[in-house]
């Protein structure tokens, strides 16, 4: 019971990242197709791990899913929000 209960932690790293204006744009722009699709990651570090998970499967001729990639990272921290597909 105890071992289903418990999700794989993930090994966290802190490091400082400088990011350009544009850089910041291009987020916001990633955000809002998540968002557009049912999904909503509050937090900037979510966000870039979704943009890192997109930029490495097309750097890889991977094909992803928007959908797939957002509720990974939304899996992954309970704090993240789902807005279901009707609105709510």
């Amino acid at each position: 019971m105890a071992g289903k209960s418990h999700k794989k932690r993930l090994k966290r790293i802190v490091r400082t990242i400088t990011l350009t204006e544009e850089d910041l744009n291009k987020l916001d722009g990633i955000e809002r197709v998540i968002s557009a699709n049912g999904h909503r990651i509050k937090t900037d570090s979510k966000l870039i791990r979704a943009a890192i998970s997109i930029a490495n499967s097309t750097v890889n001729n991977e094909a992803y899913d928007i959908n797939d990639v957002a509720q990974k990272v939304i899996q992954e921290d309970g704090r993240t929000l789902f807005r279901g597909v009707s609105g709510n």
